[in-house]
């Protein structure tokens, strides 16, 4: 019995030995390409690289080493592997001027880029293009320092000369993860800025007999992240749209000088967390948007948690703007949830939080046609209609400090908001306001003061509003409470 004992011990430490010689077989066999920068036109070299990586198969690792490399549009397809540099600022990589626009054929106001596959013979407007695949990328710098950096290219209708993107993740499934990097962008025609995008993880992929192009892509599926990045003077920073099945972590990030920084439209069945980024500088829009249902039909519930972010807008832009088009756009029911929680929000003459379709007037803004929303424990400074804004329902205000809003907690065309232990000062009208037919709303437990008009504020339309321990000093109609 001991020697089947001893004969099964030595057989199990065998196969352990076989497996490490073998994993470390293989790890060997996974070779690392190693490019240096030539002065001049890195491009070959670069796609050389990741054609042998691809070749080869997963576990490969691209390593660029310190210096400047000059590149115009690089096509990856089904990379499993790491893309490396030596650190932010230590390696560059930077667009060539006048880069090729796509394809005629593919260039025209009814027949978009992206209806044919990327390649040297459609090049697309972005610096690389990756698709499928499940790869990192970290430890670099990419820049365009140019106004216009492509010959154009044409969105539907909208000539453009800037890049889409500088990272273009697509395809059916992919996963990719972004770490360390730093994007600079220069002036532009995208919204005065030389990129749409920095990094844009999306689906893009148009089938045959395709009609629209915009609703008839099909999504993307697979993870993405992007974190401890640097992005400065794109239109938007990491953007992703056009999902189903997948899972987005978009966190600590410093984002500057961006007209719209973060944000998605269209995701299905997804989950997408924004959280500890740094916003600043955010002079169109708003700071972070998410809008479901805007071109694609059929959207199954997904769900946008945006927590612990700074946000500092100006010019009167918002911060956060969420909208639901499902009803509007399809005659379906609502199906994104949010939870906005622990976040500044900073402005000078917008607001703080808004729900509704008129993201011009307001800072954060929450969709009239959210399936759940909850915003809590937010701090909002300065503001111009509201800081927070809500339109539709149910959905929970609670705990924010908001101070210095045109309306501090504004209800307008919602019914089952809970308003509950909110601390609001200074509001320039009311502190907290039920308009335009609101019912079933619940205002409970908040401290409202120095409002210029009314602490608290019903225009006497809808039914079922309940209002109970409120600390206050004036309201219209007399007697809320």
């Amino acid at each position: 019995m001991k020697r089947i004992l001893a004969l099964v011990i030595i057989g199990i430490l065998c196969l352990s030995m076989f497996g490490l010689l073998a994993s470390e077989a293989k790890a060997a066999s996974s070779p690392t390409y190693i490019v240096w920068p030539n002065g001049k036109n890195d491009t070959a070299d670069i796609q050389a690289a990741f054609n042998g990586a691809v070749a080869h198969g997963p576990g490969c690792t691209i390593q660029l080493e310190k210096g400047t490399y000059y590149i115009a549009q690089i096509y990856v397809y089904g990379f499993q592997g790491s893309f490396v540099g030596m650190g932010q600022g230590l390696t560059t990589i930077q667009a060539l001027p006048n880069l090729p626009s796509p394809n005629p054929e593919y260039n025209t106001n009814s027949t978009p880029f992206w209806a044919e596959l990327p390649g040297p013979k459609n090049p697309w407007p972005a610096l690389f293009t990756f698709w499928n695949g499940s790869f990192g990328i970290s430890g670099m710098t990419l820049t365009d320092p140019y106004t216009a950096p492509t010959q154009g290219w044409n969105y539907l209708g909208t000539n453009y000369t800037s890049l889409v993107d500088v990272i273009e993740i697509t395809g059916l499934q992919a996963s990719a993860t972004i770490d360390h990097v730093t994007v600079l962008g220069a002036s532009g025609d995208a919204q005065g800025t030389n990129m749409l995008n920095g990094i844009n993880y999306e689906g893009s992929f148009l089938p045959q007999g395709w009609t629209n192009a915009l609703a008839d892509v099909i999504p993307l599926s697979g993870t993405f992240s992007a974190t401890n990045s640097v992005f400065n003077s794109t239109e938007s920073g990491p953007w992703v749209e056009t999902l189903a099945n997948a899972k987005v972590t978009i966190c600590y990030n410093t984002i500057t000088n961006n007209p719209s920084p973060l944000g998605f439209y269209d995701a299905s069945n997804s989950t997408l967390l924004f959280c500890g980024n740094q916003v600043s500088g955010v002079s169109y829009y708003c700071g972070i948007e998410g809008l479901q249902s805007l071109y694609m039909p059929g959207v199954l519930p997904s769900t946008m948690y945006i927590m612990d972010n700074v946000f500092q807008v100006n010019d009167g832009a918002n911060a956060v703007a969420l909208l639901d088009f499902g009803e509007a756009n399809f005659g379906t029911p609502s199906t994104l949830s949010a939870v906005v929680s622990g976040n500044v929000l900073q402005t000078d003459t917008s607001s703080g939080l808004y729900v509704g379709n008129n993201p011009g007037l307001y800072s954060v803004i929450i969709s009239e046609y959210l399936k759940s929303l909850v915003v809590s424990q937010n701090t909002i400074l300065g503001g111009g209609s509201a800081g927070v804004y809500v339109v539709g329902g149910p959905g929970v205000v609670s705990g924010n400090t908001i101070l210095g809003s045109y309306v501090g907690v504004w209800v307008d065309y919602a019914n089952g908001i809970d308003v509950t232990s909110n601390v609001i000062k200074n509001s320039a009208q009311w502190g907290i306001a039920l308009t335009d037919g609101s019912s079933y709303n619940l205002v409970v437990g908040n401290i409202v003061k120095n409002s210029i008009k009314f602490d608290l504020y019903w225009d006497d339309t809808g039914t079922g509003n309940v209002w109970i321990g409120n600390q206050y000093k004036t309201s219209s109609p007399p007697g809320l409470h």
